[in-house]
C-alpha cells in the first residue's frame, strides 16, 4: 500500500474575543443554523472537553453523514478532530483549530491533514483538497459571521447594563 499524506491550512481574522470564538466553535449544536452545509449536528458521547459528534452535511452535491472525535483545550483555545469510521481508500482525516489573540480580535487557523491509500485513491485527493477548501472557508466564514454578531450583542448588552447602572 502506497500511502499519499495532504495538508491544507485555512486562516481568518475575527474580530470578536478569543474566548468568545473557542466558546462559538465547541458549542455544534448551531451549526445547521450558521454554515448552509451542516443540516444535522449532535454530540453522542463525552462531555464539553472529549467528545464525539454525529453530523450530516452537504459536499459534492450528496448528503453525507459522519462521526468526529473532538478533543479541545480551552486555556490554549486548541481543538483537535479526527474523523471516525472512514471508508477505504481514505485512511485518515483530522486537524485542528487554533485561535490566538490579537489586539482584541481573534487569528483563527483551521488545518486538515488526511492519508489516503495512493495504490487505490484515483482522483480522491484532489477531491478531498477541493472539498476541504469549500468547506473550510464556509466554516469560518460561519465562525467570523456568528462570532462578530454575538460579540456585538454582549457589547451592547453591557453597554445597557452599565447605562441602567448609572
Amino acid at each position: 500500500m502506497s500511502l499519499t499524506t495532504q495538508r491544507t491550512t485555512h486562516r481568518l481574522t475575527i474580530e470578536a474575543p478569543a474566548d468568545l470564538v473557542f466558546t462559538v466553535l465547541r458549542d455544534s449544536s448551531h451549526w445547521p443554523f450558521l454554515d448552509g452545509l451542516t443540516v444535522y449536528s449532535e454530540r453522542v458521547s463525552g462531555d464539553d472537553a472529549d467528545h464525539e459528534l454525529r453530523t450530516s452535511i452537504v459536499a459534492n452535491g450528496a448528503l453525507n453523514s459522519s462521526r468526529c472525535h473532538r478533543l479541545f483545550d480551552a486555556a490554549a483555545h486548541r481543538a483537535e478532530f479526527r474523523q471516525v469510521g472512514l471508508e477505504h481508500p481514505l485512511l485518515r482525516l483530522g486537524g485542528s483549530w487554533v485561535i490566538l489573540r490579537a489586539d482584541g480580535n481573534s487569528e483563527v487557523t483551521l488545518t486538515h491533514e488526511f492519508e489516503v491509500d495512493g495504490t487505490a485513491a484515483g482522483d480522491l485527493p484532489e477531491l478531498m483538497h477541493r472539498t476541504i477548501d469549500e468547506y473550510s472557508r464556509r466554516e469560518l466564514e460561519a465562525l467570523r459571521l456568528s462570532s462578530e454578531r454575538l460579540s456585538l450583542l454582549v457589547q451592547q448588552h453591557s453597554a445597557g447594563a452599565d447605562a441602567s447602572e448609572a
